[in-house]
C-alpha cells in the first residue's frame, strides 16, 4: 500500500505542529510497512538538507522542493505521485500543494481516494481569515466532492466538517505524537504559552487575565510566551507589547521568541503549567507535548481538551480574562502534593491516548477500507 503526503512544509520545518505530527506518523506507517511518499518544500527549514532530490529518511521517501509550487520540478514530482499512490492524504484545505494535488487528481484521476485532514481550517473564526480567497475554494471542492474522506481531530471539528460537506464520511483520530523523552528537573511557578503570535490565540485575553490574577500579581511567576509572528500579525504582537506596558507587566511577561528541539522540551518541563487560551483550535499539539512533560494544562473552551478535567491534569474553561484569572488562581493555589498528582495524571493522560507507536494501526485501519472501496 502507497500513501502520497504532498505538504507545504515538513520535519524539520518547525513552523507548525503537523510538521512534527506528520513525520511520526510517516516513520510509524513505515515501521509497519506501509510505503510513504512525501513531496514538499524547504520552507522553514535551517538544517542542511538535499534540495531537489529524492532522500530515503525514516520516515518514507522525501522530496525537498525549493521555490514551492511555482517550481515546475516540484509540481512534475506532485503529479508523478499523485498517479502513482494508492492513497492520496492531503493536510490544510488552502495550501497551494493540497489545492494544485486536488484538481489534479479530480481531472485526471477522479476515482482515486483522498483522506483530507482540515487542520482546523473549517472552524467559523478560522474562516474569517482571508475569507475571499476560501469562499471560492470550497465551492469548487462542493462540486468536485467524490471519493473523498475528511480526517477530524476532535467532536468540535467533525461538526464543522459535517456542515461545510454534510454528506462525505469522516474520521476522527486524534494527532498522535512520538513523545519526547521526560525530563527530571525541578519546575518553577513560571506559567507558558507556546505557539505562533496570532489573534485567534486570543494572547490579549490571557495577558489582560494575568494582570487580573491576585496570586500570579502578588508571587515571583512569569509568563513566558515562545513563538513569533508572521510578518503580517506584526501590528498584533506591537498590541500585545503595548497592553503589557498598559497593565504594568513588563517584568512578569517575556517574549522569549521561537524554541525547538531540547530548548523547548525544558521550558515545557521546567514550567507550572502551559496555557493555551485560543479562539478555537482543532487539536494544539502544544498540549501534548506539554503533558508529556508532566506539565498541567490550561485549555480554552475553543479547544478539544475536556479530557484534561477527566483525568484530572488541567482545567478546560471560556477565555474571557475574569475565568482565566480564576483557573490561574485555582492551579497556583493548589496544595503541593495534589499538584504533583497532576503532574503524574498529565504523563499517564499522554501514554494512554497520544502515542503514535501503540495508536497507528487507526489509520492503517483508514487507508486499507479506503482501498477496500475501491
Amino acid at each position: 500500500m502507497k500513501v502520497f503526503f504532498p505538504l507545504g512544509a515538513f520535519y524539520p520545518s518547525q513552523i507548525g505542529g503537523p510538521c512534527n505530527t506528520l513525520y511520526w506518523h510517516c516513520s510509524a506507517l513505515k515501521n509497519n510497512n506501509v510505503q510513504t511518499t512525501v513531496v514538499t518544500t524547504t520552507f522553514g527549514i535551517q538544517d542542511k538538507i538535499s534540495p531537489g532530490e529524492w532522500l530515503e529518511l525514516e520516515c518514507g521517501k522525501v522530496f525537498y522542493g525549493t521555490d514551492g509550487i511555482s517550481s515546475l520540478k516540484t509540481r512534475k514530482r506532485l503529479s508523478k505521485e499523485i498517479m502513482k499512490g494508492d492513497v492520496l492524504h492531503l493536510n490544510s484545505l488552502f495550501s497551494p500543494f493540497s489545492i494544485y494535488s486536488f484538481f489534479y487528481r479530480s481531472f485526471f484521476q477522479p476515482e482515486k481516494k483522498i483522506i483530507w485532514s482540515v487542520r482546523g481550517e473549517l472552524n467559523e473564526n478560522a474562516l474569517k481569515f482571508s475569507s475571499w480567497k476560501k469562499k471560492p475554494l470550497l465551492f469548487l471542492y462542493k462540486l468536485l466532492n467524490k471519493n473523498i474522506t475528511y480526517h477530524s481531530t476532535s467532536r468540535q471539528e467533525t461538526k464543522g466538517i459535517r456542515k461545510m460537506f454534510p454528506k462525505n464520511k469522516i474520521v476522527e483520530i486524534p494527532n498522535l505524537i512520538a513523545p519526547s523523552t521526560r525530563l527530571a528537573i525541578p519546575n518553577t511557578k513560571n506559567l507558558l504559552y507556546v505557539g505562533r503570535i496570532h489573534p485567534i490565540k486570543s494572547l490579549h485575553k490571557l495577558i489582560k487575565g494575568l494582570a487580573i490574577s491576585e496570586v500570579f500579581m502578588k508571587n515571583d511567576s512569569k509568563f513566558l510566551i515562545v513563538g513569533k509572528q508572521e510578518e503580517r500579525h506584526n501590528s498584533y504582537k506591537n498590541e500585545l507589547v503595548s497592553l503589557v506596558n498598559k497593565l504594568n507587566l513588563q517584568n512578569k511577561v517575556v517574549f522569549k521568541g521561537h524554541l525547538e528541539g531540547d530548548q523547548k522540551e525544558k521550558v515545557y518541563a521546567e514550567s507550572y503549567a502551559l496555557i493555551l487560551a485560543s479562539e478555537t483550535e482543532n487539536f494544539g499539539n502544544v498540549v501534548v507535548e506539554a503533558l508529556n512533560q508532566g506539565t498541567p494544562v490550561i485549555a480554552s473552551q475553543g479547544t478539544p481538551w475536556q479530557i484534561l478535567e477527566e483525568y484530572n491534569a488541567g482545567f478546560h474553561v471560556s477565555n474571557d480574562p475574569e475565568t482565566l484569572a480564576k483557573a490561574l488562581d485555582s492551579l497556583l493555589l493548589i496544595e503541593p502534593d495534589k499538584y504533583q498528582q497532576m503532574r503524574i495524571n498529565s504523563c499517564k493522560l499522554v501514554d494512554e491516548n497520544f502515542k503514535v507507536d501503540s495508536q497507528i494501526y487507526k489509520w492503517i485501519d483508514v487507508y486499507k477500507s479506503l482501498l477496500n472501496e475501491n
